[in-house]
Order: C-alpha cells, then sequence, then structure tokens
C-alpha cells in the first residue's frame, strides 16, 4: 500500500520562501485578478517584495517553517504504526509533488477539514500529475483526533495556569463568498469547535487568523476579539489553532507574537497552546482513517 500525505506545504529554508510564495500566487491568478498578460513576471516582482516583508517573520522562528519536518515525522510515524509506505508531497514547497514518483493508491490530505480553497486544490494538482486516485475527503470527525485535540487544550490550560480562561479556538481565515458558493470549511470547523469543547466548561468561542487580500474575509479576527473581551472584563484568554496539525508561521508568529502583542497592549493573560504532533493519539487517528479507507 503506498500513500501520498499531501499539503499546500511551507518553506523548508530562508531561500525557499519567494519560491513558496510565487508558487502559490502563480497556482492562484485566477482568483486573484492576476491571470493577465506577462503574469508570471508581474507575480515574480510581487512575491520578491512580500518575500522581504515577511522574511523578519521567519527569522524570529529560525529562519524557516517546521511545518514540513513536522509533517515528514507524522507520516513516518504512521508508516511505523501500519507498515503502509508513505510519500509526502507539497503543493508549493518541497518536496514538490512534480518531483516525486507514482503511482499511489490513496491521497490523504492533511487538511483534517476539506475546503476547495485548500484540499483541492491539491487533489487538482494530484489528478494532473498521477491520474485519478482514491482519497480521504476529511477526517475532523474521528474520535481519536477530537481526544487530541482536546489533551492539546487541556495541556495549554494546564501549562498556562490560568484560573478562569476564555477560549479562542482560532481558524484559518477564508474569503466570504468560497463558503457563500458552498464551501463547508466553515460549518465544519464549526461542529469539529463544538465537538471538543462539549469536554470543558470554560466559554469559548471561534475567531480568525491569516486574512490575506482584499474582499470580505470570514471574521472576527482573533485581535478584534481579544479587543472585546478585553472590554468585557475578561482577564484570561487561551488560543488554540483548530485548523493546523503542526506549528508553522501562522502559530509560531502570527499567534505568538503578533497576537501576543495586542493582548499584552490590552492588558490580557494570554497562553497559546501547542500542536502536540508527536502525540500517539494524532498517529493512532490518521492510521485508522488510512487502514478506513483502505479496507
Amino acid at each position: 500500500m503506498r500513500i501520498l500525505f499531501t499539503y499546500m506545504g511551507a518553506p523548508t529554508t530562508p531561500d525557499e520562501i519567494g519560491d513558496f510564495i510565487f508558487r502559490f500566487l502563480y497556482d492562484v491568478r485566477h482568483h486573484i485578478g492576476l491571470d493577465v498578460p506577462g503574469a508570471r513576471v508581474i507575480i515574480k516582482g510581487i512575491a520578491k517584495a512580500r518575500a522581504r516583508q515577511v522574511k523578519s517573520h521567519y527569522d524570529a522562528i529560525g529562519g524557516k517553517s517546521p511545518l514540513v519536518d513536522y509533517m515528514r515525522e507524522i507520516a513516518e510515524g504512521v508508516s511505523e504504526r501500519t507498515g503502509y509506505e508513505i510519500e509526502l508531497g507539497m503543493c508549493y514547497s518541497r518536496p514538490l509533488l512534480e518531483e516525486i514518483e507514482g503511482p499511489f493508491d490513496l491521497v490523504f490530505p492533511m487538511y483534517h477539514v476539506y475546503s476547495s480553497s485548500t484540499t483541492e486544490r491539491c487533489l487538482v494538482k494530484i489528478r494532473e500529475l498521477f491520474g485519478e486516485v482514491p482519497y480521504v475527503r476529511e477526517w475532523y470527525e474521528n474520535g481519536k483526533f477530537v481526544v487530541w485535540v482536546r489533551e492539546n487544550i487541556r495541556a495549554g490550560l494546564k501549562e498556562s495556569g490560568f484560573e478562569n480562561p476564555y477560549v479562542i479556538l482560532s481558524v484559518h481565515s477564508l474569503p466570504k463568498r468560497v463558503i457563500d458558493e458552498g464551501d463547508p470549511y466553515l460549518e465544519s470547523h464549526q461542529k469539529l469547535a463544538k465537538t471538543v469543547m462539549e469536554a470543558f466548561d470554560s466559554p469559548w468561542e471561534i475567531a480568525f487568523q491569516s486574512k490575506f487580500g482584499k474582499g470580505e474575509w470570514l471574521g472576527p479576527d482573533v485581535p478584534e476579539v481579544l479587543e472585546r473581551l478585553k472590554g468585557e472584563g475578561v482577564e484570561e484568554v487561551l488560543v488554540y489553532p483548530l485548523s493546523f496539525l503542526v506549528e508553522n508561521i501562522e502559530t509560531l508568529y502570527e499567534l505568538d507574537v503578533e497576537y501576543k502583542e495586542v493582548a499584552d497592549k490590552l492588558g490580557l493573560k494570554y497562553y497559546r497552546a501547542r500542536l502536540n504532533h508527536r502525540s500517539p493519539l494524532l498517529i493512532e487517528a490518521i492510521s485508522e482513517v488510512i487502514e478506513n479507507a483502505s479496507g
């Protein structure tokens, strides 16, 4: 059994930041008004400028994102647990999908919640390269995965030392038009959040992060919610990144640096719960999903 684990990816070296941004923007040029003559040159310029802007963000977390390395660790753990051969292939960073060899018996997107903006984009590339391959659409309802999320939140609550925290479940935002067109992303995250938080007494809500580009996006964003909570007399806030499996620039910089600064200025006690990708629970959850899909 040969399985492809896939994701959009993240820069694996400082030199790959610009290339990663270019590959992503060029792929979505139809959706951002850049499908024009000379698009490649235009987007290369935009990617270089954006890379310069975010270089300091990556410098703050070690010069690169750990995302690919951590996903490789998950793949190795699942391979050891199941005995299946697992290959890692990314849309926009190395190891690139076009640089690996098929065929594959199953595709496993490392997005636990399906979206046309993420999962489907990977699947389109995979179809172009390898033809039709069976795939797991989404897997956020797996019981062991839900327990894994709860364990991460419990660990964060314990580490924070908070006595009466308000929990923010941070979700990567999407353009509102994507949801209006029928994408299940928001509803799925709402279902996951409700299921996870049934095990806790703390007040909670979903907020959004990582808006990119123009137009109306899902909100409110985390800083808006922090400001509102301060006005309501909340003193302690625990943030958990519900959209992610592993640490990345959006957790280690956006949540840990940028939003922490917002909380500090507001006088809020702020703690961000970690993503324990090495937990046996996560490995068992993914292994179970794959075994069910391949059986």
